[in-house]
């Protein structure tokens, strides 16, 4: 989705076609804003101006400008994957909600970079310049063994990749 971003707000884009206009609405609040433009400058400078006046109406009537969140929310999922959430639980020794807390705050902690990626932005901070190897040794699509050293917070997620790619895991 395309969003705008102002003063910790964001904001949807969308284009209406019969109307010839662009159009959003203020996310993360409880109440409903919306702007529009029929240029992205006029629809920047909308989402801007919304984002201004409600600052100004919560102000004005002592209310909280962000909406509230529970912190629950339900998650529906392919009952494989459930299953393998909650194996991947069980041999981390935690239950599945700490299981899905702890993969959520590293998505978080992580953001992705590129769409579309198995393991996007994974670690993108402790990330190493990658280097292209010349050898005469296997390539693509041969079998070779690789030695990894996993730190511990770090199996369950290298499992779960190793089964996405179809290796197979020998741990010691």
């Amino acid at each position: 989705m395309n969003t705008l971003k102002y003063k910790g707000y964001v904001g949807s884009v969308a284009y209406s076609e019969p109307d010839k206009v662009f159009f959003g609405k203020l996310e993360g609040i409880d109440d409903l804003v919306n702007y529009e433009g029929e240029s992205v400058k006029e629809l920047t400078d909308a989402f801007h101006e919304a984002v201004d006046d409600y600052l100004i109406f919560c102000e004005e009537h002592g209310v909280k400008p962000e909406k509230s969140y529970t912190g629950a929310f339900n998650v529906r999922i392919a009952p494989d994957t459930h299953r393998d959430i909650a194996n991947m639980a069980a041999e981390a020794g935690i239950s599945i909600n700490a299981f899905v807390k702890r993969a959520l705050a590293e998505a978080v902690k992580h953001p992705w970079v590129e769409p579309g990626s198995l393991v996007q932005g994974y670690g993108a901070e402790e990330a190493e310049p990658a280097m292209v190897m010349e050898s005469e040794g296997p390539r693509y699509g041969t079998q070779e063994e690789l030695e990894l050293t996993i730190p511990a917070k770090d199996v369950a997620f290298a499992k779960d990749l190793a089964k996405r790619m179809g290796w197979e895991l020998h741990q010691k």
